[in-house]
Parts: structure tokens; sequence; C-alpha cells
């Protein structure tokens, strides 16, 4: 049985109060030869750029137009609105790419790459937090977990 999205938020919300983290889940990322750090339902995966994956079952309850960015003195990976910088929590599948040209992205399951600079629609959640973000990424506005993508 999947959880939803915000009922995994609030687990992870008491987990993270008690300074506990449900080592036992592991969300199965096949990615050779990449660093794979798993915390609760969430995965960081790569480097250069890493970035988060989830396990949730889509709960759709936000959207966010943005524009994928690069921050090369954070080494962060993150979608810019107009009034807000978050760290996006990509769906399980999703690799990060670094192309030969030197534009750092990702490549979701089923869609083409999304590469900095690029704008898209996503569905998803508003988050918290993440227990365990990118090195230098931790200081922007929110996470947003993606559940699907409308452009």
């Amino acid at each position: 049985m999947r959880l939803t999205a915000v009922t995994v938020f609030a687990g992870i919300a008491g987990l993270s109060a008690c300074g506990a983290a449900d080592s036992a889940v592991r969300i199965p990322v096949e990615r050779p030869n990449a660093e794979i750090s798993c915390v609760s339902f969430f995965c960081k995966i790569g480097d250069e750029p890493a970035i988060l994956v989830h396990d949730l079952e889509p709960a759709d309850l936000g959207s966010l137009n943005a524009r994928l960015s690069w921050l090369e003195k954070e080494s962060c990976l993150v979608a810019v609105t107009k009034d807000r910088t978050v760290v996006p929590i990509w769906p399980q599948g999703t690799t990060p790419v670094h192309t030969p040209e030197g534009r750092h992205g990702v490549k979701p399951p089923g869609r083409s790459e999304i590469l900095e600079g690029d704008a898209f629609k996503q569905a998803g959640s508003w988050v918290a937090g993440a227990e365990a973000p990118p090195s230098g990424c931790g200081g922007h506005d929110g996470f947003f977990a993606v559940d699907s993508f409308e452009s």
C-alpha cells in the first residue's frame, strides 16, 4: 500500500521532531556509479548535480511554474519563479544530468531532459523540509515534491 504525500510529510515532520529517521525504508534507485543516500521516503542521488527523488503517491496539491536554474556557487539545482526559489524533489526514476556542454538538469521518467534555463510547469506538493538536501540546497524558500508535469 502506497502512502500519500500528505500522510508521509506529516510522518516525516514527526520523525524530524524526534530526531530519528526511518532507516528501514529504502527507495530502489537504479543509478550505477552514483552516490545514493536515502532518508525515509527521499533519496539523494548523483553529484553535480545532486538531486532529491521521492517515492510518494501523487497528491497534486499544488502547482509550480518555474525555470530550472543551476546555482554554481552553491552547487544546487533549483526551480525559480517570479517570487520563490525552491529545491525540487523529483519523482523516483529521475536521474541527474550534466551535459558535455556543462549544463545541469534532470531526466524524469517518460520525459525529455529538463536543463538549466528550461521553463516547465509541475504539479505536486509543497514540503516543509527535506531531511537530506544536497549540499548548499538548504537555504531556499522550500521544497516541492514533483508528482507530474504539465509542460
